[in-house]
């Protein structure tokens, strides 16, 4: 019974040991893996400890750029959750860092706003909002195709302007132009992942009538 005893207090020791020594991880996760142009994403997480109040700060890497910057910094709630929202305005990569403790990295992908407005029968214009100044890249003007039943290209137009917006970096490029559509036929414009590169994804603008 006394070895059996022993047996078992050591084995719990040995338990208790492993379990102190078990290295602090914090984990991150966004809410979406893309997001429109404007819009917050909340980022979470768990810290190991469970502690509560723990700092965490939020680095974001964005596109085109070699150096991470602090963006965030909260704290831990019960259970060691923490929750940060943030605006990305191109691809960003975020990581998260409690102490010398960093976490696992999270991509979030970002999508221009593009809006199509008809003037008139046959004339269009056609605007993308973004981060950066997308002045020189190509959209397409497509129709929806009732017999084919998928959208169809009808023109290819090249973004000649652009203006600042707000908040900043926003920047809105545009175009005029016409184009010929079945009346009352659905349109759209359509940026693709090609012309929307590197820092952002492809994206469609809203419908309306030719």
């Amino acid at each position: 019974m006394r070895i059996l005893a022993a047996v078992a207090i050591a084995g719990a020791a040995l338990a208790a040991a492993a379990t102190a020594a078990a290295p602090v991880t914090l984990t991150l996760a966004s809410s979406a893996p893309a997001v429109a142009y404007g819009k917050s994403i909340a980022l979470t997480g768990i810290l190991s400890t469970k502690r509560a109040n723990q700092p965490v700060s939020i680095s974001a890497l964005q596109c085109g750029t070699t150096n991470a910057k602090k963006v965030a910094t909260v704290k831990t709630v019960t259970d060691g959750a923490y929750k940060a929202a943030v605006t990305p305005v191109v691809g960003t990569t975020y990581q998260a860092t409690q102490k010398k403790v960093k976490s696992n990295t999270v991509a979030v992908a970002v999508a221009p706003v593009v809006k199509l407005m008809r003037v008139k029968r046959g004339s269009y214009t056609a605007s993308v909002t973004a981060g950066l100044d997308l002045k020189g890249k190509a959209i397409l003007f497509q129709r929806y195709s009732k017999v084919k039943k998928r959208w169809v290209q009808v023109k290819r137009v090249v973004l000649a302007t652009s203006a600042a917006g707000t908040p900043k970096p926003t920047v809105v490029s545009s175009v005029s132009f016409t184009a010929k559509a079945p009346k009352r036929a659905r349109v759209r414009a359509a940026i693709s992942k090609a012309q929307a590169a590197p820092c952002y994804v492809k994206a469609t603008s809203n419908v309306v009538r030719a």
